[in-house]
């Protein structure tokens, strides 16, 4: 599957992300951290997030950034010349929004906003203390990468912590979209550790949007999937130390399945509202790997057809653990996005992000948001961000 391997897609991806989600978002001044904290991006330039500070606001936001997988070592190099790779790219300015929502459904950007953008290619998870070698025939006999992404997560919280003032949070909810959902699935109850190790009163919450990529194999039933991929990124990267230890005693023999959200998602006890579409046009594309998808045009077969409809059954039998999980809400659209029009779709005449602000105040006692109807609503919905097919 070319796309797999194109940088250009991955970029592509998480500016999809960063725009679909950044409703209304503040100016935020980038701080680089130092490399003495291990922190660094997959070409070893030191890592750096973006703050926005707000004074009069006792209300924090981590909003983490996605942009897919670097499967291998090839792809990892290729992504360390991009801004996905190296923080030589990045600007000294970013957006950075706050996950707080008003009863209207639009955002309360009253918050200090950490934005975490993604340089490690594995969600905030791998860590190697030595640079790893690339031996690939695509870059220098002697080229090497540097797997820091836990390191990036940590750092960044214990800078903000000792710097701007996130030890005297009240309140603070960790969000992101695509691998930056993932990661938020992964890492929120590592970070609500360490919040609560300070200040056990703070109200520490989470928000996925699009993370939620199922353990799938694909339209061709080849061996070319995406669970093999995530299996070679643990080993590469070496990232058990950042998954749920929980997870891990419950996988022995396969514990790269604690990288993939269906199988750890039970073992997350930091409160998370989720967002995501049974009909997630990324993972047809990738995951189900649909040709009507991955080739854009969307003029689909029956047999296709029927596919995509089947992958959102799928998504539904491997969502079923999150109802059970008390406290917890999400919603999980038709609509075939990944950047969704979360501020447009509906269900129970509430949009997703009414839906969101509902749970987190506790307004409402029924927090469980499903369309069981067929892609795209059974065809109804028209936003330009569902895809046709």
């Amino acid at each position: 599957h070319p796309e797999i391997g194109s940088t250009g897609m991955m970029l592509k991806l998480g500016l999809l992300v960063i725009l679909a989600c950044a409703l209304a978002a503040q100016s935020a001044d980038i701080q680089f951290l130092d490399l003495a904290t291990e922190a660094a991006c997959l070409d070893g330039s030191p890592y750096a997030f973006y703050f926005n500070p707000n004074a009069s606001s006792t209300r924090w936001s981590i909003s983490i950034q996605g942009g897919g997988w670097s499967y291998n070592e090839t792809l990892s190099y290729e992504r360390s010349k991009t801004t996905l790779g190296t923080s030589t790219l990045w600007h000294n300015t970013s957006g950075c929004e706050c996950m707080y929502v008003l009863e209207n459904g639009a955002n309360d950007e009253t918050c200090n906003c950490i934005y975490m953008p993604y340089c490690d290619g594995a969600s905030f998870s791998g860590y190697r203390a030595d640079p790893w070698p690339v031996n690939s025939p695509t870059a220098p006999a002697n080229a090497t990468l540097h797997f820091r992404g836990q390191r990036n997560l940590l750092a960044t919280l214990e800078y903000a912590l000792q710097n701007h003032g996130l030890a005297d949070a009240t309140e603070l909810v960790i969000t992101g979209g695509s691998a930056g959902g993932l990661s938020t699935f992964l890492h929120a109850d590592q970070i609500s550790a360490w919040m609560h190790a300070i200040n056990p009163k703070t109200r520490v919450a989470a928000a996925p949007v699009v993370g939620y990529f199922l353990d799938h194999g694909n339209y061709a039933d080849s061996s070319f999937t995406y669970p093999s991929w995530m299996n070679y990124i643990y080993s590469m990267q070496n990232i058990s130390g950042a998954l749920h230890p929980a997870c891990l005693q419950a996988f022995p023999n396969d514990p790269y399945k604690c990288f993939i959200a269906p199988h750890m998602v039970q073992y997350v006890t930091t409160p998370f509202f989720m967002f995501n579409s049974r009909f997630d046009l990324w993972q047809l594309d990738n995951i189900e790997q649909v040709p009507c998808m991955q080739d854009k045009t969307y003029n689909c077969s029956d047999q296709e057809r029927n596919a995509i409809t089947q992958y959102g059954d799928d998504f539904v039998s491997q969502f079923a653990i999150v109802p059970t999980l008390k406290g917890n809400g999400a919603f999980i659209t038709s609509c075939i996005c990944h950047g969704c029009p979360w501020s447009d779709v509906s269900l129970s005449n509430l949009t997703a992000m009414q839906a969101f602000g509902r749970w987190y105040s506790g307004e409402s006692t029924t927090n469980i948001y499903i369309d069981h109807r067929g892609p795209n609503g059974d065809d109804t919905m028209k936003w330009s961000q569902c895809a046709k097919w």
